[in-house]
C-alpha cells in the first residue's frame, strides 16, 4: 500500500482528468431546490422522489484550462500539445472538482406557511489542488532552477463518498421565512491530505543530482491496503462488500441555514449557508505520514521503466523506485474532515408570472474561497411550464449561460437544471459543467384557495373565478 500511495501522490496530476447549483436556488417550484436554499417552499402539497428517477446530478470544474487550450488539431487527424497555453492559463495554485449525487428517496409535504420533508441520497465529491510549478518543472526540467529550491508538490486532495439523511423544515411568519436542513451523514470512503509538499533543489555543481524534501500526511478510510487484500478484501468479497456499503462506522452531521425577508409582495431578500458540518472517520482507517524526509538522487534510467520490447511504461517499477525514497509511518487513528461549505445572498423581484433575481456566492474550497455572481430570469407559462434563464460569473470561468426547464403533467414533474448550457453543447471548450435532472411525483397545489394565495397577486391564476 505504501508503494501505491507514493506513486499516487507524485503522479496524480498526470492521471486526473469540477457542487455548483447556482440556478437551482431560483427554482423554488422544485422540491430539490430547498436543499440549496432552505427557505424555498415547493408549490405542490406533496412531492415524492423515487430512487435515482427523481434526481441525478453531476458537476465538473477545472480552474486551469480547457481541453482545447492544450490540444490543437494539426491537419485532419493529428493533434499537437501547446504547453505554452497551459502555462498561460494556470495560476500559482489551481483547482479541480468532480462530483455526482443520486437521490434514493425523498418526501416533502407543504401546507400554507409550512414545508417539511426528508431525503436520502448518495454523494461523491473529489476536490484537488495543484501548483503551476509542477507542470513547469517536468516540462522545462531542472536546468532553469539550478541551485534553487522549487516547491512542486503542494497538492491537496479531499475525496469522499457518503450517504446523506436530510430533513427539511421551512416556516413563514409574516414577512419572514426561516429554513433549516439538519443532516445525518454516513461516510463510506475518504482520502484526505492534511499536507503534501515536495521541494526539489538541483546541485549547480552536479547537473544530475537533486535533493528532495518531502512532507506528507494522508488519511484514508475505506481504502484497501495490502493487509486487507490478504484477508480477502471488502470490495471483491460479496459478504464484506455488503457490510461495507451499509456500514455506519463513520458518522457525521451537517446543517443548512437560511432566512428570507419579504419587503413587499414583489421584492424579497434571502441569505444562508449550506453544508456546515463534518464526518468522523473511524472505520477501516489507514494513515500515512512522512515528515521532513530528505533524499538525494542522480536521475533515472528511462529504459528501466519500459516493459520488455514494448512501449508500455511499467507502473510497478515506478512505484518501487519511489518507495525507495519515501518511507511512510503508518497508523489507524480516527480523524475528522470538514465538508466544503458555501454562503450565499440573493434578491428576487417578482411581478405576476415574471421573476428577476440576483445572487452572490462564496464557496470554501480547501483553504481558499471561490466566488460567483448569478443573474436570473424566470417565466411561468400557465400551470404546466416554467422556464428559467441564468448567467453566472465565477472564479476562473467568466461565461456560464444556464437555466432550468420544468414541466408538469398530471402528477409528474420533469426538470432539467444547469449552470452552463454551453458546456453541454461544446464541453471541450468549457472549464466547468453541471446538470441536475429527474422526475418527481407531485400532488395538489398549496397555493390554490388559501390565504397565502389571496395575499399574493403573482398567484392570481389559482384564485377562484367569480
Amino acid at each position: 500500500m505504501t508503494k501505491n500511495l507514493a506513486f499516487l501522490l507524485l503522479f496524480l496530476p498526470t492521471i486526473v482528468r469540477a457542487q455548483d447549483n447556482y440556478t437551482l436556488r431560483f427554482v423554488p417550484q422544485l422540491e430539490q431546490s430547498q436543499w440549496y436554499n432552505a427557505t424555498n417552499m415547493p408549490e405542490n402539497k406533496v412531492s415524492i422522489g423515487l430512487p435515482v428517477i427523481s434526481g441525478f446530478s453531476f458537476y465538473v470544474y477545472n480552474s486551469g484550462f480547457t481541453f482545447h487550450n492544450v490540444f490543437h488539431n494539426v491537419g485532419d487527424t493529428a493533434q499537437s500539445v501547446n504547453m505554452g497555453h497551459i502555462f498561460n492559463n494556470l495560476k500559482a495554485l489551481n483547482y479541480v472538482s468532480v462530483g455526482a449525487s443520486a437521490d434514493l428517496f425523498s418526501l416533502n409535504v407543504a401546507r400554507n406557511h409550512f414545508s417539511g420533508g426528508i431525503s436520502i441520497s448518495d454523494k461523491v465529491n473529489f476536490n484537488f489542488t495543484y501548483p503551476q510549478e509542477f507542470f513547469k518543472f517536468f516540462w522545462y526540467g531542472n536546468g532553469p532552477t539550478l541551485g534553487q529550491a522549487v516547491q512542486i508538490g503542494n497538492f491537496g486532495v479531499d475525496a469522499s463518498w457518503y450517504r446523506e439523511f436530510a430533513f427539511h423544515m421551512a416556516y413563514n411568519y409574516k414577512k419572514w421565512t426561516f429554513g433549516i436542513n439538519p443532516k445525518i451523514l454516513v461516510g463510506k470512503t475518504n482520502i484526505h491530505t492534511e499536507q503534501t509538499s515536495l521541494t526539489l533543489k538541483t546541485d549547480p555543481n552536479n547537473f544530475y543530482q537533486m535533493t528532495a524534501v518531502a512532507n506528507v500526511s494522508v488519511k484514508m478510510s475505506g481504502i484497501e491496503d495490502s493487509t486487507d487484500k490478504a484477508s480477502g478484501g471488502y470490495f471483491s468479497n460479496p459478504t464484506k462488500s455488503t457490510d461495507y456499503i451499509f456500514s455506519t462506522q463513520n458518522i457525521g452531521h451537517a446543517v443548512d441555514l437560511s432566512a428570507r425577508y419579504a419587503l413587499n409582495d414583489k421584492i424579497s431578500f434571502a441569505a444562508g449557508v449550506n453544508n456546515l458540518g463534518s464526518i468522523h472517520w473511524s472505520g477501516r482507517v489507514h494513515n500515512y505520514t512522512a515528515n521532513n524526509q530528505s533524499f538525494t538522487f542522480s536521475g533515472m534510467q528511462i529504459s528501466n521503466y519500459f516493459q520488455g520490447d514494448s512501449n508500455s511504461v511499467s507502473s510497478q517499477t515506478l512505484k518501487d523506485s519511489i518507495s525507495k525514497f519515501v518511507k511512510f509511518k503508518e497508523d489507524a487513528n480516527a480523524y475528522t474532515t470538514v465538508l466544503p461549505y458555501d454562503m450565499y445572498a440573493m434578491a428576487n423581484f417578482q411581478v405576476k408570472h415574471h421573476m428577476l433575481g440576483v445572487e452572490v456566492t462564496a464557496r470554501r474550497f480547501n483553504s481558499e474561497y471561490l466566488y460567483a455572481g448569478t443573474l436570473a430570469y424566470q417565466l411561468k407559462l400557465g400551470k404546466h411550464f416554467i422556464g428559467t434563464l441564468t448567467y453566472t460569473l465565477k472564479s476562473y470561468s467568466t461565461f456560464n449561460l444556464g437555466g432550468a426547464i420544468t414541466m408538469q403533467f398530471l402528477n409528474m414533474q420533469f426538470y432539467v437544471v444547469t449552470d452552463n448550457w454551453y458546456a453541454a453543447v461544446i464541453p471541450l471548450d468549457s472549464k466547468n459543467a453541471n446538470l441536475n435532472a429527474g422526475m418527481n411525483l407531485v400532488f395538489g397545489n398549496r397555493l390554490r384557495n388559501d390565504n397565502y394565495a389571496k395575499d399574493h397577486s403573482e398567484y392570481d391564476e389559482f384564485k377562484p373565478v367569480p
